[in-house]
């Protein structure tokens, strides 16, 4: 598939390697995660991560089946593979840049990717303790200290996220080239980002949340097609 001198020629390609194992995890969440909208998102994954209380927690979860919350708490598992690739991804991507550009900063993406995979391990128990609290009494539910932490947890990996796709633009701009300009692009995730926790709607929610999904994923792509000078 790659010839001798692919890798050779392509610093970051390794990186974008990541792309396989985390498509696998999409496309295996996406079987077990229900479908539809519910107050006002268009994803119910996205709108049980961002609830900020007790009614939204029911406003969602009232909308599913047992055998759909069964599914919800499946897909959070498997989330825990999907949120090591990535993190790992986030990580690696700005260790090769920093030994390709020798900046200093660039090792603050390193730890950052370890900081959005531990927010999305902790936002990932909370949301299961909510699940199975609900799942065990829907009436008598004592959840309001888990719904605390996840609303932390949730804003500090997609925040994270966003910074780290800005981070990556500023490495882009380094590399010089068109990839200065296609930077620019990634820069859009982190100014939404400022925007949604400002205004914190389901439409700002999404929008910027869907930024990042695109951005990470243009990310990924682009290791492919950076080369050496």
């Amino acid at each position: 598939m790659f010839s001798s001198t692919f890798f050779q020629e392509r610093p970051f390609a390794k990186a974008g390697l990541f792309a396989i194992p985390l498509i696998l995890c999409i496309l295996v969440m996406g079987q077990h995660f229900p479908k539809g909208e519910v107050s006002g998102y268009q994803s119910k994954i996205i709108a049980f991560e961002f609830v900020n209380n007790e009614a939204d927690v029911r406003a969602v979860l009232d909308t599913l089946s047992t055998e759909e919350l069964q599914g919800m708490d499946r897909g959070n598992y498997i989330d825990f593979a999907f949120m090591l690739c990535y993190g790992a991804f986030v990580s690696y991507f700005f260790l090769l840049a920093y030994r390709r550009l020798d900046a200093k900063w660039l090792q603050g993406g390193v730890l950052l990717g370890v900081i959005v995979f531990l927010g999305d391990l902790l936002e990932n128990i909370q949301l299961l303790n909510i699940s199975r609290a609900y799942a065990r009494d829907p009436a008598q539910m004592d959840i309001g200290v888990f719904i605390s932490q996840l609303q932390w947890f949730t804003w500090i990996k997609w925040i994270g996220l966003g910074v780290a796709l800005a981070m990556a633009a500023n490495v882009l701009r380094l590399i010089g080239g068109v990839w200065r300009w296609i930077g620019w692009g990634f820069f859009i995730p982190w100014v939404l980002s400022v925007v949604a926790l400002a205004i914190q709607t389901p439409a700002w929610i999404e929008r910027f949340t869907s930024s990042i999904f695109l951005g990470l994923g243009g990310l990924i792509l682009s290791c492919f097609f950076i080369r050496q000078p």
